[in-house]
């Protein structure tokens, strides 16, 4: 058995690689959040959104960022061969839901840099595990969750298509986890559970009759899967 204050130290090294490693991409994110383009004047509510470039340096949304990559480098430290994929969702991820909680816009060519980088680092995990079975389970959980809120976007739910991007990485992320059909169910009710309240919450405000981010929702509900991993 190991030795428990060996076991935590060998967690807080874990922990303050991850950190530093997540606070760098965080840090590279937000300079290409800072460049990328407007949507087109012609989208409803486009005209008064923030730019880009204002929101890359607002302090709300470096706030967010930082709560959420202290919060997700614990986490990625117990993620073992997965800690690269985790390492991306914890931390390029973490930008686009700052952007979302602040704007309720995600912007599309850093979303799919994401995603790539996501299925880049799966990929590296699956080699380092020397098991090909994550990646199988990735691409079934991108399929069905993604095609779970595609169904949901399209039928005007109120979701925007953008939040169907991040399920999709939700939905590759928790598919490949290890915890099987239970681990991804669970995730997403967690994301929805979440996501309710959130909506709740904002339809108490002043701002009840405008849009809401979700993201956030999908974003953290992805850990419900390495709750369950640790509590096996």
């Amino acid at each position: 058995m190991a030795d428990p204050p060996l076991v935590a130290s060998s967690w807080l090294i874990g922990w303050a690689l991850c950190l530093a490693a997540s606070l760098l991409l965080v840090a590279v994110h937000l300079r290409l959040l800072a460049r990328q383009p407007e949507p087109d004047p012609m989208v409803p509510g486009a005209e008064g959104k923030t730019p880009y470039a204002l929101l890359a340096v607002s302090g709300r949304v470096r706030l967010i960022c930082l709560l959420g990559v202290l919060g997700s480098s614990a986490a990625t430290a117990t993620a073992g061969p997965l800690a690269p994929a985790w390492l991306v969702w914890g931390s390029g991820a973490v930008v686009l839901v700052g952007v979302d909680a602040v704007s309720t816009w995600i912007p599309r060519g850093l979303t799919r840099l994401v995603l790539g980088e996501l299925a880049a680092a799966l990929a590296l995990g699956a080699a380092l595990a020397r098991d090909p079975w994550p990646l199988v389970g990735a691409a079934a959980g991108a399929v069905a969750v993604g095609g779970f809120f595609w169904l949901v976007w399209r039928s005007g739910a109120g979701l925007g298509f953008a939040d169907v991007r991040l399920a999709v990485g939700l939905g590759s992320l928790t598919g490949s986890s290890g915890t099987g059909i239970a681990g991804v169910i669970g995730a997403v009710m967690v994301a929805a559970v979440l996501g309710a309240l959130t909506g709740i919450v904002h339809g108490l405000g002043r701002a009840r009759h405008r849009p809401f981010a979700y993201g956030p929702a999908l974003w953290a509900g992805a850990y419900a899967c390495l709750v369950q991993r640790l509590l096996r």
